[in-house]
C-alpha cells in the first residue's frame, strides 16, 4: 500500500515539534540565600530560603554619612515588573511590594579601585530579618569576592559562601549561606 506524502507530513511535524508546556515558564534564578536558625533569643529555630528571581543594583554613597561608596545589591523573590522598576528608579527604598515573598541585600563597600573592602548581607522573609557583616578581612574578601568586577555601569559577581555564628555568640547559632551568579546594570545614585 502506498502512503500519501500529505498523510506523512503531519505525522512528522507531530513527532518533531517540542511538547507544549502546561506550566508557565519560571524566570532563571539570580541567586539563592538560605538561613538556618538553630538557637536564638530573638528568632525561632527554623530553616528558610529565598530564591531570587530579580535584582536591582545601585552605586551609592548613602552609607556612613556619605564617606564610603558602595554597591547596594537588592535581590527579590518576586520579579521586577515595569511598575516596580519605575518605583525603584525613583527611589530604590520603595521596595515593599517586592520584599513580601522574601529578599536579600548585599551592601558592598568599595575601595578607590572599585574592589570590595567590606560585605554586609541582610536576609528578609516575613517575620525574620538577619543582617551580618560577612567579609572584611583580606582572606574572606579573597575567598568570597575574587570574582567581582564593577565597571562601565555593570556589576559582575559570582560568589558562594556561608556565614556561621562564632563561639563568641553562645545565645545565637545561625547559618546564612548564599550562591550568587550575577551580571547586571548599575543605577548611579551618588549625591
Amino acid at each position: 500500500m502506498r502512503a500519501s506524502g500529505l498523510a506523512i507530513a503531519p505525522l512528522l511535524l507531530a513527532t518533531t515539534a517540542p511538547p507544549l508546556s502546561v506550566h508557565p515558564r519560571r524566570p532563571p534564578l539570580v541567586a539563592r540565600f538560605d538561613l538556618t536558625v538553630d538557637k536564638s533569643t530573638v528568632l525561632k529555630p527554623s530553616r528558610s530560603h529565598v530564591d531570587a528571581q530579580s535584582v536591582f543594583v545601585t552605586h551609592t554613597n548613602e552609607f556612613l554619612h556619605g564617606r564610603v561608596l558602595a554597591l547596594k545589591v537588592q535581590f527579590f523573590a518576586n520579579p521586577i515588573d515595569a511598575t516596580a522598576n519605575a518605583r525603584l528608579m525613583k527611589n530604590d527604598r520603595d521596595n515593599d511590594a517586592l520584599t513580601g515573598a522574601g529578599a536579600a541585600f548585599f551592601v558592598l563597600q568599595l575601595d578607590d579601585r572599585n574592589a570590595v573592602k567590606q560585605a554586609d548581607l541582610s536576609y528578609q522573609i516575613p517575620g525574620t530579618t538577619v543582617a551580618r557583616t560577612i567579609a572584611w578581612l583580606p582572606d574572606s574578601l579573597a575567598r568570597y569576592f575574587s570574582d567581582f568586577r564593577f565597571e562601565n555601569g555593570r556589576v559582575r559577581l559570582k560568589t558562594k559562601g556561608t556565614y556561621v555564628t562564632g563561639p563568641d555568640s553562645p545565645n545565637e547559632v545561625l547559618t546564612l549561606s548564599w550562591d550568587v551568579d550575577l551580571d547586571a546594570p548599575v543605577v548611579e545614585r551618588i549625591k
